[in-house]
């Protein structure tokens, strides 16, 4: 069995995001993405629809933290790869109680999800 097995969906589109050293706030919009007609993927940016799934997702990258899976960063901007060190328990707890963080662009800087080494070595196997 590998760590995508033992994962449910949302978990691996959170570690799919940390992976890709993604914006939190484009994860739930991730989950709730579609393929168009094109076969590209499109990722969701209606605000209703991601607001009453906070909750959940804040659960489980909380969770994914816990189980030294993810790591939450500040970059300076969104094009700007994560550069500061992993962000304390004390500013975790802030950022995902923040509606802000978890919603479409709305700062100059994101809160990055990234996996921790330990996940990038269940990946890899």
């Amino acid at each position: 069995m590998n760590i995508w097995d033992e994962l449910s969906r949302a978990e691996r589109v959170v570690l799919t995001n940390a992976l890709e050293e993604a914006p939190l706030n484009q994860v739930i919009g991730d989950y709730l993405g579609h393929r168009d007609d094109g076969g590209s993927w499109r990722f969701s940016d209606d605000t209703e629809a991601i607001a009453p799934l906070i909750p959940r997702f804040v659960a489980i990258v909380r969770n994914m933290i816990d189980r030294d899976l993810v790591q939450l960063v500040t970059a300076t901007g969104y094009a700007d790869p994560p550069d500061a060190p992993p962000m304390t328990d004390t500013e975790v707890a802030a950022a995902l109680a923040d509606p802000a963080t978890w919603l479409p662009p709305v700062g100059a800087g994101p809160v990055m999800l990234i996996p921790t080494d330990h996940a990038v070595r269940l990946v890899r196997g």
